[in-house]
């Protein structure tokens, strides 16, 4: 029976480790984001640059503890690196419960949102399974030679970095943020009818009388001898709806011009630069050419940038862009396609295919894509990006099972 415990938790603890470090692996970028944000808060703002380096690194470590828990593989350095790093996130959690200086741990990357109290009960529960694999480590078998386990070691550290570069150089395998392909941006936009509303506790107002202070709500106020003296900000007893693209927004120098964007309607191509000065200066000529093409086509084509207006005015002059240059806040930017730039096709606001600036695409592919209908565009991106990710779960399934069975069979010689 305690064979079979000691199973079942390192199977289980396997998986949330993989399930944690693989959607931190195939978003590298949005990893890089929330190690930044760390960084920030805590004042190390020297490591800042380092943060995708930072962010691979973790998405490496947590991936590959899973892969060696669920296989059966490496248990004794597994067990300690899980203890180790369990003891270090479950005080970190804990001080940001406390001070919420990141308001989103960033555990499940954007895959799951936790409050930072959550996540850190969340970890108390992890934890004794973690010391418990930690403690009985001597007694899982070894079920492959030395020289197996570590060649496997070696694979799935070249197999998670690749996974992480494709990820980079190209788009995540699995789009979590409010601007994936399929959505329309006005909907998101939108908070639909009779949708939940924040609730707050009731107003307190503070008032003095002869050196004594009391506390009145607004339906009990005193009379004109008391002297106010404060009123404390409502505390919020629930949250309400919030519409997943609330903060959108596209300004120019008159003001927002978003609403009269989105009136226009038809196929619309958004490049988006995060930081128009730190913008890949080798796709310039393309995208000029992809603007003119639009042009000549009837296609609303526009630049997206976290720059200020007069950077951008700027910039647009020296490097002679042919599309107009707007500002959009650089966060917004950095969840709408993790490039610097990066590129939208939208169809009557919805968007339809989105790409990393290595994959821009030609003007003949644009036409081929615009000829098609817009559902049939949104199903095949998403066919390729499925493809990939049943592949990588197929493989870890096959595995998993090439090893149970070697387990088995150990055991009974």
């Amino acid at each position: 029976m305690s064979c079979i415990v000691r199973t079942v938790i390192r199977i289980a603890i396997g998986i949330l480790f993989v399930y944690s470090g693989y959607v931190k692996a195939i978003d590298p970028v949005g990893s890089a984001i929330k190690f930044g944000e760390y960084f920030e808060a805590f004042g190390t703002h020297f490591l800042v640059s380092g943060s995708l380096i930072f962010g691979v690194l973790l998405a490496m470590v947590e991936l590959i503890t899973g892969l060696c828990f669920l296989f059966g593989l490496h248990i004794r350095l597994a067990s300690l690196v899980s203890v180790l790093f369990m003891t270090f996130m479950t005080g970190l959690t804990f001080v940001l419960a406390l001070t919420n200086l990141v308001q989103d741990c960033g555990c499940f990357g954007d895959a799951i949102k936790l409050t930072n109290w959550q996540t850190f009960y969340k970890n108390l529960i992890i934890d004794p399974f973690v010391v418990y694999i930690f403690v009985e480590r001597k007694k899982y078998r070894q079920i492959v030679t030395p020289k197996t386990e570590w060649a496997t070691l070696a694979m799935m550290v070249v197999a998670t970095a690749g996974l992480a570069l494709f990820c980079y150089r190209h788009l995540p395998l699995i789009d979590f943020i409010a601007y994936k392909v399929g959505v329309n941006i006005p909907e998101a936009m939108t908070v639909p009818e009779n949708a939940p509303v924040d609730e707050y506790e009731a107003g307190k107002y503070i008032y003095e009388k002869n050196g004594e202070q009391q506390t009145f709500t607004i339906d009990n106020l005193p009379d004109s001898t008391w002297i106010f003296v404060d009123a404390p900000k409502p505390k919020l007893l629930k949250k309400g709806y919030v519409a997943p693209a609330h903060d959108f927004s596209i300004s120019s120098p008159e003001g927002n011009i978003h609403e009269n964007i989105f009136a226009t309607g038809g196929y619309a191509i958004f490049i988006t630069a995060v930081d128009i000065t730190k913008m890949k200066t080798g796709k310039l000529a393309q995208m000029n050419e992809i603007a003119g093409y639009a042009a000549q086509n009837g296609v609303n084509c526009i630049m997206l940038s976290g720059s200020s207006d007069q950077t951008n005015e700027v910039y647009a002059r020296e490097n002679g862009l042919n599309c107009p240059v707007y500002f959009t806040d650089a966060t917004i930017l950095k969840s709408m396609v993790r490039a610097n730039p990066g590129m939208i096709l939208l169809k009557d606001n919805t968007i339809l295919k989105k790409w990393n600036y290595n994959d821009f695409p030609s003007i003949d592919e644009l036409k081929q894509l615009m000829a098609l209908p817009p559902k049939t565009v949104i199903a095949n991106h998403y066919k390729y990006y499925n493809t990939i990710n049943h592949v990588i779960i197929g493989l870890i399934a096959l595995l998993f099972v090439l090893f149970s069975v070697t387990s088995l069979r150990k055991r009974k010689i």
